[in-house]
């Protein structure tokens, strides 16, 4: 092949690549109890039909694991499918997640650099809420005793609450504290608050989802930055990832510009 022609060949090689998102690598966490199976696909699949190159992992809450590992390891393990994007040649990344998902999403913008955008989307999981601690409160309580009296690994039933649903978990004291500590990792404001300023934030809530707590909850503890955006879609709260894709595919194209 002639040099001109090849040259012009990897040109548009290399726009179409950018034209369709290819550059975008894009994390999406699933919700308290689910899966990857569990309504986050139609956001994931309709960001890989664009080009993004996406990663839906298994998490610690996932039905399948429910807290196997402490908050900090859930940090590591989206570390590993950042640096796999990576390796896949993303070099914008951008972490989502629903519900609980979106809590380890803005705690994760918040403790790493190059993260170049969190999408919070029906975010939940709030420790340090009252109707959370009335649930849960004496619980965390008892495994703060247990880790003082040095038994921070012997597994434990606590209490946990999805939706307004108690219900009961096995975990180690030291791994249930750092999920439910009313001053630890998992406070959203918190992690809002500490995401990097090079870091934009799409909020996205339900009208119709019950957990959703506003504009002032999340989104305007966050620092400033001219991409920040906060939606409001008509969902419940298992409904919003599929609702708002369009939403999430115009913001992430905004990024660009």
């Amino acid at each position: 092949m002639p040099r001109c022609i090849a040259v012009a060949v990897a040109c548009i090689l290399a726009l179409a690549t950018s034209a369709s998102g290819a550059d975008f690598g894009v994390i999406v966490l699933h919700g308290k109890s689910g899966a990857p199976s569990q309504h986050v696909p139609a956001l994931s699949s309709a960001l890989e039909a664009k080009g993004h190159l996406v990663s839906v992992p298994t998490m610690p809450w996932a039905g399948t694991r429910m807290y196997d590992a402490t908050f900090d390891q859930a940090m590591a393990e989206i570390d590993r499918e950042v640096d796999a994007l990576r390796r896949k040649g993303a070099k914008r990344l951008v972490v989502a997640g629903h519900s609980m998902g979106a809590n380890a999403a803005l705690a994760y913008g918040a403790s790493r650099e190059g993260i170049h955008g969190v999408i919070a989307l029906a975010p939940a999981h709030t420790p340090e809420g009252a109707g959370f601690s009335k649930v849960v409160g004496a619980d965390v309580r008892r495994a703060k005793e247990l880790v003082a009296a040095g038994k921070a690994t012997a597994q434990q039933s606590f209490s946990d609450v999805n939706q307004g649903r108690a219900f009961s978990v096995q975990a180690t004291p030291e791994v249930y504290l750092s999920w439910f500590d009313p001053e630890g990792a998992a406070v959203m404001p918190k992690s809002a608050a500490g995401l990097k300023p090079s870091t934009a934030l799409l909020v996205v809530e339900g009208s119709r989802d019950r957990l959703a707590r506003g504009k002032g909850y999340i989104f305007e503890q966050a620092p400033a930055h001219p991409k920040n955006r906060f939606v409001t879609v008509n969902a419940g709260h298992l409904e919003v990832p599929a609702v708002a894709v369009d939403e999430v595919a115009a913001w992430l194209n905004s990024l660009r510009q």
